[in-house]
Order: C-alpha cells, then structure tokens, then sequence
C-alpha cells in the first residue's frame, strides 16, 4: 500500500508541477513578437496546423514514452551495475522503485517538445517546424520552448542529480555480513553477523505525530551500538521476507524479537 502510495504522489508531482510552471508562464513570460512569421494570421495557421498537431501530439506521446522508458532503464542498469562489484551475495536489497520514475517522468515531460521538433526538423522542412513552433507559442501565449529550457535547468538537472547520488544505494547479504551501500558514493557500511547482539521484527515506522506507518522490516543491533534494518531500503512492505528472516537467524544465531516501530526498541546497554 506504501510502495503503491509513493508511486501514485511521484506521478501526480510531474503534472502538477507542469501545470503550475505553465500558469506562470502565461503572466510573467508572454510569447514575444516574431517579425519573419507577421505575415501569418493565426486563424490560417491553426486550419493550416489542423491536422498536424494530431500527429505532433501523438508523435510527442512516442518520444516521451521512449524518453521515460529509456531513462528509467538506464536507472536500473546502472543500479545492477553497482550490485554486481560486490560480488555473490545471498539477499540484494534494492532502493524503492518509485525513486527511478521521479527523472524519467520529468525528462519525459520536459524534454519531449523539442525532441518531437528536432526529429521532425530531420525529415521534414526547418521552416514548416519554425513556423508550427512559432503558431503553438503565441496560441499559449508564452514561449513554451524557452520554459521548457528554464525548467530543464532548474528542475530536471536537479532532479537528475539527486537521482544520480541515489544510483549506488544497495544492501547485499553475504556469506560473513552486510554489506550497505549509503546514499552518494561514501564508503559502504560492513557489518558482521557475529557481532550482531538482537534482532527484532518491526511492524512500521513511526511519524511525528506517532502514527504508525507500515514499513515491516528486520532491525539488527551490534554490539558496537550501530543498528543496520532492512526496511531502510527496499519498497514499503506489510510483512517481511521469510526467507530473509530465516537466513538472518541461521546467522547470527539470535532468536527474534517483536516491535512495533524501530524507535519502540531501547538501544543495547
């Protein structure tokens, strides 16, 4: 349910955001005057482009649908790509797959326009281009290219970025111990099952407010006082992995415990 959540708000935030930047767009940035096209009424364009905007529409569908698709492969490649140097592992333990949909979401929506253009502009005339891009902007009544440039800059780069930080993220169980790749590209984290002192079974989290979120997840603490979970990475899942907790058990050789939230469980004197 949290997993299907996150993933419902990651797609909603790509429209929304759009929408709001294009609102803007029409009070602070109107379109400009183009001398070359002055000749053109936009009531001819607009018969002229009747039947045209169908198929830049359709063909805008294409290339963002490519545009995503491709984006969000990469993501994951790149994520397997990072897994893979460490190694045979017994249990991998990957980032939410919502987080790989936020930068293809956004590049497809925002990079999709001119995309559709350049590749028109490849087997069709430039100036048939130029003027269908000169008839969309002063129909929105703002330059829809140069917003769209803004918002690549200080939207999609950043998003990209961050997403970018996000690649290395992973957890691999091994033979002797855990092996957790943080956010970025810092050191990775090692723990050793032998050093492991209690293991707990966690229904969720806890918010601000103490509301119970549903995030179930294994909690080990070591004997050094750090505390590695599995529910800190991976989607949002009602109950843990079995076979994860078995293996956990034949270990560490500890016997489970029960909490509600990982904040329920006291520290190791």
């Amino acid at each position: 349910m949290g997993s299907t959540l996150i993933n419902l708000l990651a797609r909603a935030a790509v429209p929304a955001t759009v929408l709001l930047v294009f609102a803007l767009a029409r009070r602070h940035l109107p379109a400009g005057p183009a001398k070359e096209f002055a000749a053109y009424p936009l009531d001819g364009l607009t018969a002229r482009f009747a039947v045209t905007q169908w198929v830049v529409g359709i063909a805008m569908l294409a290339v963002g649908v490519a545009i995503a698709g491709g984006t969000y492969e990469i993501l994951v490649g790149l994520s397997q790509f990072f897994v893979s140097r460490e190694g045979p592992a017994d249990f991998v333990l990957l980032p939410q797959t919502a987080i790989w949909w936020f930068l293809p979401l956004f590049a497809a929506l925002d990079l999709s326009w001119e995309a559709t253009l350049a590749l028109w502009s490849l087997i069709g005339r430039k100036s048939e281009v130029a003027l269908y891009n000169y008839w969309t902007t002063a129909k929105a009544g703002f330059d829809s290219t140069r917003i769209l440039r803004i918002m690549a800059v200080t939207i999609v780069l950043p998003i990209a970025i961050l997403t970018a930080l996000a690649v290395p993220m992973h957890a691999v169980l091994q033979s002797g111990g855990i092996r957790a790749q943080g956010y970025g590209f810092s050191q990775p984290r090692i723990d050793r099952y032998a050093d492991a002192r209690r293991m707990t079974v966690i229904e969720g989290f806890r918010d601000r407010y103490g509301k119970l979120t549903r995030r179930a997840g294994i909690v080990l603490d070591f004997a050094d006082g750090r505390r590695w979970s599995s529910a800190a990475i991976g989607d949002f899942k009602p109950v843990v992995d079995g076979a994860l907790l078995q293996y956990l058990e034949s270990k560490t050789g500890l016997t489970p415990l029960f909490a509600e939230a990982e904040s329920d469980i006291p520290s190791i004197e």
